[in-house]
C-alpha cells in the first residue's frame, strides 16, 4: 500500500526513537540491526495453544505489520524461509490475547542475549489495543536481558477486524493531504479504521494507474492493488496484480529496482502466506518457495 515503506525517525522524551512506517511513495534505506547467523527460533505461547484468532481479526493487517515491524526491522527477511515466517505468523496471530503474551525468541550467533518479541492485548469495554514489545534497546542498539522503557515497541488499535497503528488513524487533515497522490489516499483508506471508505479504493487506484505515465507509479499502484485484494479475500486478483508489477519492475531503471525490489518481495511473500491462511494457495506454490 502507498504509505508502508516510508521510514522516519521521531524524538521522544529526549531519546532517539526509531519508528518504521513504510511507504510505496518514498523509500529510504535503513540498515537492519542484525545480520548474524540464527542459532534458534523459539515460541512463547499459552498452554492451551489456539489454532484460530480469538478476536476475528483480518489476518493481513497483522501479517503486514509483522513483516514490517519485526522481519524487516530486525533483518530477518533473508534469514528465515517462507515456511518459517508463515509458521511464526500463524502461531502468534492465533494466540494473541489478554491473559498471556504470545511471542518469539530468536538467538543470533553474535549476540549475548536473544531477541524477544511479545504481543499482548489490553482491552476494556470501549477499546482494545495490541502491544508489541521487544528487548531491543534503542540507545545502545543491543538486546537486553529484559524489556525496559527504552526498548522498541509498537502499538496497534483494534477496530472491528482491523488493526490500525497510530500513523494510519484517520483524520480529515490527513485525507486532504493525501488527495495529492491517489495511491497514498487509497492506502490510507485501506489501513485506517473507517470501513465506509474502503469501497473507494479500487476507483482511486485505477485512476492513479491510468493517469500517471511513470513506470514506477504504475508499479506502485499494482502493489497497492495486490494488497487490497489480499484484504478482501481475492487472492487470484492479488496474484494478477503482482504479475503486472513484476513485468513493470523488469523495465524499471536500476536505481528504482534497488529501491523497489524489497517491497515487491515482501508483497509476494505476504500474498503466498495469506492465500495459504485463507485456503487459496495454488497447489505446489508453497513448497516451491520454501
Amino acid at each position: 500500500m502507498g504509505i508502508w515503506y516510508n521510514i522516519f525517525y521521531q524524538m521522544e522524551k529526549g531519546e532517539k526513537m526509531r519508528r518504521l512506517l513504510f511507504s510505496l511513495l518514498i523509500v529510504f534505506i535503513l540498515s537492519t540491526y542484525v545480520s548474524a547467523q540464527i542459532e534458534y527460533v523459539g515460541f512463547t505461547l499459552p498452554e492451551d495453544e489456539s489454532s484460530e484468532n480469538l478476536y476475528n481479526l483480518e489476518p493481513y493487517y497483522f501479517l503486514h505489520y509483522f513483516y514490517i515491524d519485526v522481519l524487516y526491522f530486525f533483518g530477518l527477511l533473508d534469514q528465515l524461509d517462507l515456511h518459517t515466517k508463515a509458521e511464526i505468523f500463524a502461531k502468534i496471530f492465533n494466540n494473541i490475547g489478554e491473559g498471556y503474551p504470545a511471542g518469539i525468541t530468536v538467538k543470533f550467533a553474535d549476540q549475548d542475549e536473544p531477541l524477544h518479541v511479545s504481543y499482548r492485548v489490553f482491552a476494556n469495554e470501549s477499546s482494545a489495543l495490541v502491544f508489541m514489545t521487544t528487548n531491543f534497546d534503542f540507545k545502545n542498539e543491543e538486546f537486553l536481558e529484559r524489556y525496559t522503557l527504552d526498548c522498541y515497541v509498537r502499538i496497534y488499535n483494534v477496530f472491528g477486524d482491523k488493526l490500525v497503528n497510530e500513523y494510519y488513524l484517520f483524520s480529515e487533515e490527513k485525507e486532504e493531504l493525501y488527495k495529492a497522490n491517489l495511491n497514498n489516499l487509497a492506502d490510507l483508506y485501506i489501513f485506517d479504521e473507517r470501513v465506509e471508505n474502503d469501497h473507494l479504493v479500487e476507483g482511486l487506484l485505477l485512476k492513479y494507474i491510468n493517469s500517471d505515465p511513470s513506470l514506477v507509479s504504475k508499479f506502485v499502484g499494482h502493489l497497492t492493488f495486490a494488497q487490497y485484494y489480499m484484504l478482501i479475500n481475492d487472492p487470484e486478483k492479488a496474484r494478477e496484480r503482482l504479475a503486472e508489477a513484476e513485468v513493470l519492475f523488469a523495465n524499471l531503471e536500476e536505481k528504482d529496482k534497488e529501491e523497489w525490489g524489497l517491497p515487491l518481495v515482501i508483497s509476494k511473500e505476504e500474498a503466498q502466506i495469506i492465500a495459504q491462511v485463507k485456503g487459496a494457495l495454488p497447489q505446489g506454490e508453497n513448497e516451491s518457495n520454501e
